[in-house]
């Protein structure tokens, strides 16, 4: 985080002032630009580490380096973050706030919830329905905001370098919200911060629910994205391996019709069954041959992908086109050994443990490292082409 703010200084500043107005014109719909997204469009926490590491730029001149003082960056970081939880409240309340109780709730966040749904309902020209009750709305909201607060405590933290309380580390979800909300200044019923910027927010807030995107969403003909948002995962592989080697025996390339023995690949991303090492589904990307994988892999995971060969139970990570490495499949046998190859014959089962560490290397961030680690540890002395894989 402190590279990232220190690279400002390196980079042209009238280039990172454009990157502000345009993230910027998600925020404040009357700096739109061309193809700006809609609010419902965006990741907030993105918007916010975006705006509060340019917004400095704005203090630059030709020929003056300024700089805003400690007491401008403290302002300016309380005030972006309360625009950016402004707006998220608001994606949360539009996309996920949805139903009907019968339950009678007349808690101060409730109430509070029930004035602002009565807004946005006169905003979206009826099309989001006020008779959703106070306590859900405010329910959804706290469920829903819980990721982007936890992210922008530790933003937070690693740029400026105050320490978080020790009830962040509480098992009970109601006292990290708490110690967030405090950390963070923000009031525990964040609805309070409308009441707060009103006459400053009020015609944001009609901007925002006028949007063409967000009326399309609410009249049921476009999905939104809903919070909190469902954790990705891999895809569910089957306990027994012959499950997949009776897919791969009738697995039929769709680009050849010859009886040529193919070597299917899973994607463990998304499932897909690729035809791995064969000329018929090389792509040409951008004036390169790309195997099946590779190009998937463009596709799936933007470069990083996890595959499962299925005829010798290995795993193959990819990263790029140049870079990858095998990793033991998470199929063991009753001695609990992996079979590379298949040499051995003996059943394989699906191994929890093994396919929760795959889980995490993704998940995590991990998988370029392991191809790395991997590249550093077995010495490969003769080249493997991964562009055509």
């Amino acid at each position: 985080v402190q590279f990232a703010a220190a690279q400002r200084t390196t980079s042209p500043q009238v280039l990172i002032q454009k990157h502000l107005i345009r993230l910027l014109g998600v925020l404040l719909p009357n700096f739109k630009m061309e193809d700006t997204p809609s609010l419902l469009e965006v990741d907030m926490f993105h918007v916010l580490v975006g705006v509060v590491l340019s917004f400095p730029s704005l203090y630059w001149e030709d020929a003056v380096d300024l700089q805003p003082s400690s007491i401008s960056s403290a302002y300016n970081h309380l005030y972006l973050f309360h625009l950016t939880t402004l707006a998220h409240i608001t994606q949360i309340v539009i996309s996920s706030a949805k139903g009907r109780a019968r339950s009678h709730d007349n808690s101060e966040e409730a109430c509070s919830a029930q004035s602002f749904c009565r807004e946005v309902c006169q905003y979206t020209s009826g099309c989001f329905s006020q008779d959703i009750p106070g306590w859900l709305v405010w329910d959804c909201v706290k469920k829903g905001i819980m990721p982007y607060l936890r992210c922008a405590a530790l933003f937070f933290h690693y740029l400026l370098g105050v320490s978080p309380p020790e009830e962040l580390q509480q098992v009970s979800e109601e006292g990290q919200f708490k110690a967030l909300c405090s950390y963070l200044s923000l009031p525990t019923n964040l609805f309070l911060l409308f009441q707060e910027y009103w006459d400053t927010v009020n015609p944001l807030l009609q901007r925002w629910c006028a949007d063409p995107v967000v009326l399309s969403c609410l009249k049921g003909k476009s999905i939104a994205i809903r919070y909190p948002r469902k954790r990705n995962s891999l895809i569910e592989l089957p306990e027994d391996y012959s499950c997949l080697l009776n897919q791969a025996s009738q697995f039929r390339c769709p680009r050849s019709s010859d009886d040529e023995q193919k070597h299917p690949v899973l994607c463990l991303f998304c499932g897909a069954m690729l035809c791995s090492q064969n000329t018929c589904c090389q792509e040409l990307v951008n004036g390169e041959e790309l195997g099946a994988c590779t190009s998937h892999a463009l596709q799936c995971g933007a470069g990083v992908c996890m595959f499962l060969k299925i005829r010798e139970c290995k795993v193959v990570l990819i990263e790029g086109k140049t870079r990858g490495c095998l990793y033991p499949a998470p199929y063991l046998d009753e001695y609990g050994e992996t079979d590379p190859g298949l040499k051995r014959g003996n059943p394989l089962h699906l191994c929890r443990e093994r396919y929760r560490k795959l889980h995490l290397l993704w998940q995590q961030h991990c998988i370029i490292e392991e191809i790395a680690r991997s590249q550093e540890t077995n010495q490969i002395f003769f080249g493997f082409n991964w562009q055509l894989l």
